[in-house]
């Protein structure tokens, strides 16, 4: 949502670019905050010790914070939601695998950059759902937001599927896991999601398909995936 409506800020303005950031900040602390309650009750140190106590607590309790922080700069018409939401996002990295099993600034790196990527694009899919131009998505107004936006979407695109590749070739044994294991199934189909959008996303850029939201739907698919991917315990290559 960032990133669009950055973009309409762009000449010529559109002015009818108000994506909802304010609601998506708050579903996301709310979030955030649930998983890290779920986390530090499941745990045998309890809330407190778990957020103050533990590395990976003080990890978790910045990322809540960043998001607060975001929602409340956002409430107030403040200037900082995007740097808050960067801290936010990046955060989701130092508390995963990469952070857990490997321990390796770089694998880390990786993570985060396919976070922030993954966010400008199949995010940004899904933030267009939420606008309604003028003319709708046939019209002048939404045939330029749309031609926008792909130029960042294509190169944000490249790098999630490059950091992507990186990512499984660390967490998986061999190229059998994609199919052999319950992580590699679920990587599977996070990938075919993928691939139907980067050809919807191809046809929409070229004008020889109107946006609509099965593009969105095949979003909601690859962010329900990788949220399953992360809740595993161990993938293949750590096991």
């Amino acid at each position: 949502m960032l990133v669009l409506q950055r973009l309409a800020f762009n000449p010529p303005r559109l002015t009818w670019v108000k994506p909802p950031i304010t609601l998506a900040l708050a579903v996301a602390l709310v979030g955030g905050a649930g998983v890290v309650g779920a986390e530090a009750l499941r745990g045998p140190h309890g809330f407190v010790t778990f957020v103050i106590g533990t590395p990976s607590g003080w990890v978790r309790g910045a990322r809540v914070l960043a998001e607060a922080l975001a929602l409340l700069f956002s409430i107030f018409g403040l200037r900082h939601v995007a740097p808050a939401t960067l801290i936010a996002a990046s955060a989701v990295a130092f508390a995963g695998h990469a952070s857990a099993l490997r321990l390796m600034p770089g694998g880390i790196f990786t993570d985060a950059l396919h976070v922030l990527s993954a966010g400008m694009w199949a995010g940004g899919i899904l933030a267009l759902t939420t606008l309604r131009p003028p003319g709708g998505w046939r019209g002048d107004a939404g045939r330029e937001l749309v031609q926008r936006f792909g130029r960042v979407a294509l190169l944000a695109f490249a790098v999630t599927a490059f950091t992507g590749v990186i990512g499984a070739a660390e967490q998986l044994k061999g190229v059998e896991d994609l199919w052999a294991t319950s992580y590699g199934l679920v990587l599977s189909a996070k990938s075919a999601a993928v691939l139907a959008m980067v050809v919807l996303s191809a046809l929409v850029w070229t004008r020889r398909l109107d946006f609509n939201r099965f593009e969105a739907a095949l979003a909601l698919v690859v962010i329900g995936a990788s949220a399953l991917m992360a809740a595993y315990p161990l993938p293949p290559a750590a096991t």
